[in-house]
């Protein structure tokens, strides 16, 4: 059975992922909501035997989130097969306007913060996965269609039940492996 740990489910998106995962025997997953995210002693117990991690932190200071997990992985050295984490369209300059963030004051900090996070996915060499949606609802509109990384692409909407099944399926079919991906519906 492999471990996966869910870090920031009180998220939209990981609520519906979560669900998803309870009738999956294959795996046993573990939530963390409320707690100092920027402290690496608030990881050192939850990533011990951990397989595969989720990431639905944000939208500011996951870059700080992410280097006191960073710190606890390097001293627990856990199995870890997996990154999964949520950011958001524009991080790769590839959206064709300017955009307002939902609670995000500073659009140019905001980026700059997720963009140092992705690095430190990155260059933790593991096989991992940039989710990019665009304006995230609750309604379903249109088709989901997947951009890849470099590409340009819209501003629109992507419903948090579309965005949940590819995270899901990121783990359990193994798509999408080492990519990061734009999520919009068209």
């Amino acid at each position: 059975m492999k471990k996966i740990l869910v870090l920031g489910g009180n998220n939209s998106v990981a609520k519906q992922m979560i669900t998803m995962f309870h009738d999956n025997a294959s795996y046993d997953v573990k939530v963390l909501s409320d707690i100092d995210f920027d402290n690496e002693g608030s990881y050192i117990d939850e990533v011990k035997d951990v397989n595969i991690i989720y990431s639905f932190l944000g939208p500011m200071d996951v870059d700080l989130n992410f280097e006191a997990l960073f710190s606890a992985l390097d001293e627990v050295n856990p199995p870890l097969e997996q990154f999964i984490m949520l950011s958001t369209a524009g991080i790769d300059n590839e959206l064709n306007e300017k955009v307002t963030y939902n609670n995000v004051d500073n659009a140019k900090e905001y980026l700059n913060e997720q963009r140092y996070a992705v690095k430190l996915v990155d260059e933790y060499e593991i096989p991992y996965t940039v989710l990019r949606p665009v304006e995230m609802t609750q309604e379903n509109n249109g088709k989901l269609k997947i951009i890849d990384e470099g590409k340009s692409m819209d501003y629109g909407k992507v419903s948090f039940d579309n965005v949940a099944n590819v995270a899901y399926n990121v783990v359990v079919k193994k798509e999408f492996l080492n990519q990061s991906i734009g999520l919009i519906e068209e």
